[in-house]
């Protein structure tokens, strides 16, 4: 008895080591099998449900997952760490209730467990509760001074709420701590594109390929960098990269087709759109952003159409708003495009593109001193923009193409594309 008692120890003592060795080489598929064997020989053995459960969490598998850690808690009741992992299982696969329950357990088994506060955290971000996101964060770091992760992490929480400066800070701090991680370089150099830092985030970006050559979130967002330089050529080649390493990077292609929009590559932008789209159906900015390829190429209900979807999907999308009321403008529905531009303002007080779409309408309708005026907060807030806005709508507001309309020298003067 004694020597078959020592056999099963040995061969179980085998896959589970031979499992950790798979797990640690991310042979995933071959760990799972080794501690499978190792289950059967021993299946009240606690820890294995843990080690095989995180395996699955990596492989993305979040229902095996959640079952090997809720076996777990049925032969540890008390082990916090196993709550806190079917947390993190729970929140990851959509799951934020039961993710906010195990983790409030988690923290009742043991409130000084600064992991369970990273984690309920992660998921109130999710949920899109920032401030107690952000609350959940300052008690992991009290909890552990040193903790890379719990900074970086309140950092993204932090440009959330468009709060860029303490973003910096964050992800400075994370870095300091833990010098060779890869997505805390990409997420600071995310908030410099936001403080219009570009050259500071490209070189962020820069260090956190260097890092991790396959981290396809760092060439997409260094894409957008040079998207903003206006490097279109190397912001096409990043996010063609980002693509490559992983097919299904929606904003990858989001952010491509937004290149060429720019490029005036109508048909390879409505490609990318159509493809984020489909990998993405309710991507209200996709459709947004493929509705101004359609509206370039003439095609004006498709054009509206998407606008429609997208302010379906997103009723606060001021973008949307004023790109159908430029698309009216064009079809000459000048009611429509005035209802849809006050919208866009009314969203965005600061919106220079709304007020100039709207003075061009007003003009068109031949009253003035509502022209004038939107005209001229349109060149106050936007300020030396007013010339690009004129050149993007120089079909639409060009003086001589505009039958039976005089306006005033002034209005004229602004209007007139250079």
């Amino acid at each position: 008895m004694n020597k078959k008692l020592n056999d099963i120890d040995d061969l179980f003592s085998k896959h589970s080591r031979r499992g950790d060795q798979r797990l640690f080489a991310k042979k995933y598929d071959e760990a799972i099998e080794d501690y499978n064997k190792a289950i059967e020989l021993k299946p009240d053995y606690a820890p294995i449900y843990s080690i095989r459960g995180y395996a699955y969490r990596i492989k993305g598998e979040f229902e095996s997952a959640i079952k090997d850690y809720t076996k777990l808690i049925e032969l540890r009741p008390n082990n916090a760490d196993a709550y806190c992992d079917r947390g993190i299982a729970y929140s990851k696969n959509g799951e934020f209730e039961r993710a906010i329950q195990d983790f409030n357990k988690a923290i009742e088994l043991k409130p000084s467990f600064a992991d369970v506060y990273n984690g309920r955290g992660l998921t109130y971000l999710q949920m899109n509760q920032v401030d107690l996101a952000i609350k959940d964060y300052n008690t992991a770091i009290q909890l552990r001074p040193d903790f890379a992760k719990a900074y970086n992490n309140r950092g993204i929480a932090y440009r959330e709420k468009g709060e860029f400066d303490q973003t910096i800070d964050d992800t400075t701090k994370a870095i300091e701590l833990s010098p060779n991680s890869s997505h805390t370089y990409s997420n600071r150099g995310n908030a410099y594109v936001k403080k219009g830092l570009s050259n500071l985030a490209i070189k962020d970006y820069n260090k956190a390929i260097q890092l991790n050559p396959e981290l396809a979130e760092a060439y997409c967002n260094r894409g957008v960098a040079y998207e903003h330089t206006g490097e279109f050529e190397r912001a096409i080649e990043d996010h063609t990269k980002a693509i490559e390493l992983q097919p299904d990077y929606v904003e990858a292609y989001n952010n491509r087709g937004v290149v060429y929009n720019k490029k005036d590559e109508a048909d390879l932008a409505i490609k990318d759109f159509s493809k984020a789209i489909e990998l993405k159906p309710e991507f209200a900015n996709a459709y947004g952003s493929r509705g101004y390829a359609y509206y370039t190429k003439g095609e004006l209900e498709l054009a509206i159409k998407d606008y429609d979807t997208a302010i379906q999907l997103k009723p606060v999308f001021a973008e949307a708003y004023n790109n159908r009321g430029l698309t009216y403008l064009v079809k000459s529905e000048l009611e429509r495009a005035i209802e849809d531009l006050n919208k866009a303002i009314e969203l965005k007080s600061d919106y220079s593109e709304a007020y100039y779409n709207r003075g061009v309408v007003w003009s068109r309708l031949q009253q003035w001193e509502k022209a004038r005026l939107d005209l001229t907060v349109a060149k106050i807030i936007g300020k030396d923009s007013i010339r690009s806005l004129q050149y993007t709508s120089r079909n639409v507001v060009n003086v001589e193409q505009m039958p039976g309309v005089n306006p005033p020298e002034d209005i004229a003067a602004m209007l007139t594309p250079p």
